[in-house]
Formats: structure tokens, sequence, C-alpha cells
């Protein structure tokens, strides 16, 4: 019998725990049209072999038809704030040099200098020229060839130095977000973000800043660890602690497929129970339990939102965080409904861009292979923040902290308060799950996954089966 004859459910409920359909009916205020929304696909169950986290041959495939080919998110407008400021982006093996190339103009380029192959951009960095710290050579921030040293050695480069402009990738922005696809002849940005504006726009990305951001390298590939972050099925066992006001399994799971774009989106109530801890779970200790941790993301010295009630709660911390948020920086967060400032909301655009809604939890994920071993990942986490409002200058993107594979957030990481916590328990599974799919036995070496709660991995492989061209599964 195939999966698409069986029933689905969408999500497990209790006596205090609605499934999040009901719970939005509640809202004080009106729902924004991204929570109106519910997706419109549903992918197939399939058996996913386990060889794709480890196969070398498989992550070549990826190089050559998925990172060459599509839409990647690879920085915010605010990391290069200023004309000539540029930063490396290395997916894989492959690398390219992103750079404010005019006021309100990007342009990226392969890093690579056109002399004797040295990376022209090693980590953040400005200025008038791109300049190779081998030779000298320098080119425009818009690519052009504008100094050779001994140029009298080099008469057959001077002589066609149009050929000698940097090669490019597309560009484009969306939010305050900067997209490359090294595919020249792709078709536009808006073509694969889908949804994404529409849902966005009452949010506005682009009036956030980066406040935090944490490069973390894993011993994990990168669609494993990607794949880790697409669910809330695991809260049960690696977020335990999180489950007195954490709704895990009431999660909703929505997708959008119009065949160029793939989006997919995930929203976790907070301030309700787990339905796996029975009717009976306290819906007064789920209230206080995230009341206390929004206090604790506000700073030292933050009085939690008073709860009168269980029925108004979720709406009294959200009323708490609108005008405690608003006092802090001097915006009015009146239109925002309850939801988008308790609610955990995750979106992702295929194939490694995951960009959280509402200021319930206002993160950006990203995942990339690391150099040519598929067993190795970067993840990318940011932190945004309203920027604030009056007419003092907008803050600048924080600057990158980077993890090792053996360095936990709780140490390294203060910043980000309890999400280190949250972090470090993600960290720990990753790795064993890594070693895990290499030693299956072959008679079941292939991933088993739910038909709901897992519904976005399977959505995201039935995608990259077909960006890939594989036909027989593998």
């Amino acid at each position: 019998m195939s999966d698409v004859d069986l029933p689905l459910t969408k999500g497990f409920s209790s006596k205090a725990s609605p499934l999040v359909a009901d719970l939005l009916k509640s809202d004080s205020r009106e729902l924004p049209p991204a929570l109106k929304a519910v997706g419109n696909y549903q992918p197939k169950t399939l058996p996913l072999p386990m060889s794709r986290y480890y196969d070398p041959a498989f992550a070549e495939l990826e190089k050559e038809r998925l990172w060459n080919k599509t839409w990647q998110f690879v920085c915010r407008e605010e990391d290069i704030p200023e004309v000539g400021d540029r930063i490396p982006y290395d997916v894989g093996d492959l690398s390219f040099l992103i750079i404010r190339s005019g006021k309100n103009e990007f342009k990226a380029f392969y890093n690579t200098c056109l002399h004797r192959g040295t990376r022209l951009c090693n980590g953040q960095g400005g200025g008038e020229h791109i300049r190779c710290p081998f030779h000298g050579w320098e080119w425009s921030p818009t690519g052009q060839l504008s100094k050779v040293p001994s140029n009298w050695d080099f008469p057959h480069v001077i002589a066609r130095s149009e050929a000698f402009s940097l090669p490019e990738a597309k560009v484009a922005t969306w939010g305050g977000f900067i997209f490359i696809n090294p595919d020249m002849e792709a078709g536009p940005l808006e073509s694969a973000l889908g949804v994404l504006p529409e849902h966005f726009q009452s949010w506005e990305p682009e009036n956030h800043f980066t406040f935090a951001h944490i490069s973390k390298r894993i011993h994990a590939n990168w669609k494993l660890t990607l794949e880790a972050f697409l669910e809330a099925y695991h809260v049960i066992e690696t977020h335990s602690d999180a489950m007195p006001f954490t709704g895990d399994a009431t999660t909703q799971y929505d997708i959008w497929d119009d065949g160029e774009s793939h989006v997919s989106r995930l929203i976790t109530p907070l301030g309700v129970p787990s339905p796996h801890l029975g009717d009976e779970a306290s819906g007064e200790a789920a209230l206080q339990g995230v009341a206390m941790v929004m206090a604790m993301a506000m700073g030292p010295g933050v009085e939690p939102a008073r709860i009168d009630s269980v029925e108004l709660g979720r709406s009294q911390v959200a009323e708490w965080r609108r005008q405690t948020m608003g006092a802090a920086l001097g915006r009015d967060f009146s239109q925002l409904c309850d939801a988008e400032l308790v609610d955990t909301i995750q979106y992702f655009m295929f194939p490694n861009f995951c960009p959280w809604y509402g200021e319930g939890l206002p993160l950006v994920y990203q995942f990339l292979p690391y150099g040519d071993d598929p067993n190795e990942c970067v993840m990318n986490i940011r932190l945004l923040a309203p920027v604030p409002g009056g007419d003092g200058p907008r803050p600048p993107s924080a600057q990158i902290i980077e993890l090792g594979p053996d360095d936990d957030f709780t140490t390294n990481v203060a910043q980000i308060g309890v999400l280190s916590h949250i972090f470090d328990q993600d960290m720990v599974n990753l790795p064993i799950v890594q070693k895990g799919v290499r030693s299956a036995s072959p008679s079941h070496a292939y991933s088993t996954l739910g038909r709901y709660q897992e519904s976005r991995i399977a959505h995201f492989h039935e995608v990259l089966t077909r960006v890939l061209g594989i036909v027989d599964g593998k």
C-alpha cells in the first residue's frame, strides 16, 4: 500500500495543548496573511538511502548540479555596509567573494586571482580595490582589472584587460538578505523565493539587523544537520526540559511548491505544554515557563510577564513583549499578533536557507558543506533584532563567532542566553548520527520518516533528487 493511501494525521493534541490552528483562533489580534496561509503540497514518504550523507560521489554531484545551479543565501546587506566591503562565501570547495560594489549594488565574484589562483578574500575586508595578497594584482569593486605590478612583463594581459575581469555569479537581494546563483543563465530570484516575500511583508526582515552571528563547524553532513532543524519531533528526547512549555507534537507543518519554488514552514507554539505530558499537564506552568525564558532573553533584571489566567496567558505574554520591546527599542509593535511575539515560526527555502518569522525567535540558519568531505559541515546561525527607532545610525552587523567541532555554545556564546543550551543539546546528536548512518546494516541502510512531523525532510529530498537528476532514488 502506498503511503498516499493511508490516512494522514496532522499533529497530536491534548486538553492542555491544542493544535496550532485552534490556538491561533484565540489570538488577541487579527492574524497576518502568513499565519492564515496553509500549504498546498504533501510529499510522498519514501526510504532515504543513508549513503547520501557520506558518499563522496553524491557530494560531487551536489557540487555540480546543486551548488552551481541554485539560488542560495550568502549574507546580509549589513555585513558589508560600505562600498568596497566584502566577505567570502564558501560552499564546499567552491568560494565566492561578495562585495558591495555601489551604494545599493552588490557583486559576487569567484574568489580566485586570475594570475596564479590565490584566494582574494579570506575574511571580512574593505577598501577601494580587490587586491591579491600574493603579487598585488588589483581589481575594482565592480571587477575590472585595475593594476598589474610589473605590467611590462604582461603585455598579453594588458592588451586583453577586459578578458581579465573577475568572473561573476548572479546576485539578487530580498529583505536585507543577499543571494547568489553561479548559473548566469538561471531565472530570477523571485521565482525561487515563492511565498516568502508575501508572508514576510508584514514582519519586514529588512528592518532587522544581525545581533549575533555564530559559525559552527560540525562533524556531520550538511543535509543531516539541516534535517535536525526541520522538525519538532526531537523535542521529546533532545529538549525534554522544554516540554513543560513547548507544544512539540501540536506543531503545524506547511509546504508550498509550484515547481520553481520549494518552501516549507513549521509553527511550534510556546506557552502550552507538550501533549505528550497528558491532559493534566499544567497550562499555568507552561505560561510561567515561557514568560521566564523570554524575560531572561531581554536581559538581566527584566521582570517576566504577569499571568492572571491560563485563558489569557499567551495574550498577556505577547502584550508584555509589545510593551517591553517597544520601550527598549523606541518602536511600535502593536501591529504584531500574539503568535508573532510568542511562537517559533521557521521557514525553509531550498536548498539550505531557514529564515524565522516574527519576534518569537528571529533566527536565520544556513547549512553548508565543509570542503570536499561529506562528513563535515558548517552551520551559520544569526539572531536578528529590530532596528531601533529614532534617527540614530543603523546598528552594525555582529562579528562572527567561529566555533570548532569541540567548542560549545554555552561557554563561547553567552550573548544568546538560553539558546546556547538548546544548541548544545542539538550538537550532541549530530556527530553520532553521522557515525550511525555510516555503520548501518546493508539490509536497512535507509531512513524511515514520519509522514507529517518529518514531511519537510521528505519534501527536501524529493526536490534534491529531482535537482540532481537521480532516477533510481539513490
